[in-house]
């Protein structure tokens, strides 16, 4: 039977938990010893109710690859949840493919790229290597910082002369691609709700900006996000069963 892909599998992990939770595991501690533990911890505590975990500079410069991010990847799969690399990957095509092996070796089931760098000599071997090893590759098409408009929504002429926002010629490439994702931030909700009516069945829309950055969760879902990518909001409360049971009852279940 063939493996199923990244979107497949994160779609079940959705399902089997009750959640469209994608943890960012944004660990920050006072001493750097502390970091592994503390984000075991986290996951050991919230892992029954959300759908993945995406790990970023916060862990990947700090903590050795193979052992301390294999550690948390290990126990993520252990209860059954995916794992995303965000590196936002955008380099000549092979730092990316060595970067890209790096990372599917330790176990990662996706990475998260930048579309900015183009295909040819570019993300073409990852994207590639990524369909032959039913991993996923989602890229960034609007991210949720207030001056993400100060480049992904500047407008370009692209093919034929025709205008077109960075973030509509980022989306044509990532359908055009086949890659499993985009990231569009959850706090510009037309933004969300065109991109979203764009790739609907395609890909799947991975929304961070809940919360700490005034995105509003039930709003995202019902604009077209799949999943929402949750960060502060969880890790810097007391109680972040709460703050995620929270976000569960009001998002629903995938259908």
């Amino acid at each position: 039977m063939k493996e199923k892909g990244f979107a497949d599998r994160i779609k079940l992990s959705s399902k089997s938990h009750s959640s469209r939770i994608v943890l960012a595991l944004d660990i920050i501690a006072q001493k750097r010893y502390q970091l592994l533990d503390q984000a075991l911890s986290m996951l050991n505590t919230v892992s029954q109710y959300i759908a993945a975990v995406k790990i970023n500079y916060h862990l990947l410069l700090p903590l050795s690859l193979f052992t301390d991010i294999k550690k948390i990847i290990n126990l993520s799969h252990d209860h059954g949840l995916q794992t995303i690399a965000d590196l936002k990957l955008n380099d000549i095509a092979s730092t990316n493919l060595i970067a890209s092996n790096y990372l599917w070796d330790v176990g990662f089931d996706a990475i998260i790229a930048n579309p900015l760098v183009g295909y040819e000599e570019g993300l073409e071997p990852v994207v590639k290597k990524a369909h032959e090893m039913n991993r996923g590759l989602i890229l960034l098409a609007y991210m949720s910082h207030k001056s993400a408009r100060e480049g992904y929504g500047l407008t370009i002429l692209s093919e034929g002369l025709r205008q077109e926002k960075v973030y509509e010629f980022f989306i044509r490439r990532a359908m055009e691609w086949r890659v499993d994702g985009v990231i569009v931030g959850a706090n510009d909700l037309d933004i969300l709700s065109s991109i979203a009516s764009k790739v609907k069945g395609l890909i799947l829309v991975f929304s961070p900006g809940v919360g700490a950055q005034g995105g509003d969760p039930s709003k995202a879902i019902m604009a077209g996000a799949d999943f929402l990518i949750v960060g502060r909001s969880i890790l810097d409360s007391k109680d972040p069963l709460s703050i995620i049971n929270g976000i569960n009852r009001v998002t629903g279940l995938m259908e």
